[in-house]
């Protein structure tokens, strides 16, 4: 949140969308800020689970919920929006991060601002060197693809990674100023998990993620990526 926070308008009366909204954990946040906003997914279930949680907080009218797919937002106003936010990985997770990044920019008004969180290619070197899957590993360092890394491969689906490298490249080429970029997280919070029932090593742990998070060189350790891009008119 405190990656989002900066970007939000300074006129409640700016719309906000949040694609790939999932429950609604930044868009009802977002909403319950003052701010008009349009929540979309691509699962109608989680639309719904969304619009309840609205209407529990009493949000139901600052909040709208519209099925879409991030690839495809012909349906949205185009040059709308002052903020768009597409946290959860989206980008990854979409099946053309180039034509959803080309997407997002159109929705935005001159000036609007994405905020967004990506797969870090290079924090699933590991798991291919444990398996010992070398054509895994070549695809991942090649292209930046991967599986979505479930026990079920029935579960599994195309994953999109970034470096902080290409995904300076992508939004660039999208039309998309980069504003701020930092790793999300740095230190492995699943392995740091028993400190966290302690308040003060848990100041400590996040005293230390915050002084690193933003080192271009640590970025590499990062499972994810998060940025704040600005539309770019000189595209």
């Amino acid at each position: 949140w405190q990656g989002v926070k900066p970007h939000l308008p300074r006129d409640l009366r700016a719309p906000v969308i949040d694609l790939g909204c999932g429950t609604g954990r930044y868009g009802l946040r977002v909403a319950k800020s003052g701010f008009q906003t349009v929540c979309s997914d691509l699962s109608p279930a989680m639309l719904d689970t969304c619009l309840r949680k609205a209407q529990e907080m009493r949000l139901e009218a600052r909040v709208s919920v519209r099925q879409a797919d991030v690839t495809d937002l012909a349906a949205f106003e185009r040059e709308h929006y002052a903020l768009a936010i597409a946290q959860g990985d989206v980008l990854s997770f979409a099946t053309d991060p180039r034509r959803a990044c080309k997407e997002i920019r159109g929705l935005l008004r001159p000036g609007g601002v994405l905020v967004a969180s990506v797969d870090q290619g290079y924090a699933a070197i590991a798991h291919y060197v444990e398996k010992g899957d070398l054509e895994g590993l070549e695809q991942l360092l090649k292209a930046g693809e991967m599986e979505w890394l479930a026990n079920d491969p029935a579960e599994r689906f195309p994953v999109h990674t970034f470096t902080a490298e290409s995904l300076r490249e992508l939004l660039k080429s999208s039309g998309l100023e980069v504003l701020d970029l930092f790793g999300k997280t740095v230190l492995p919070f699943k392995k740091l998990e028993s400190h966290f029932a302690d308040e003060q090593a848990t100041r400590r742990i996040l005293g230390l993620e915050r002084k690193l998070c933003r080192i271009p060189s640590a970025l590499g350790l990062a499972s994810h990526l998060q940025f704040a891009a600005r539309r770019n008119e000189q595209v």
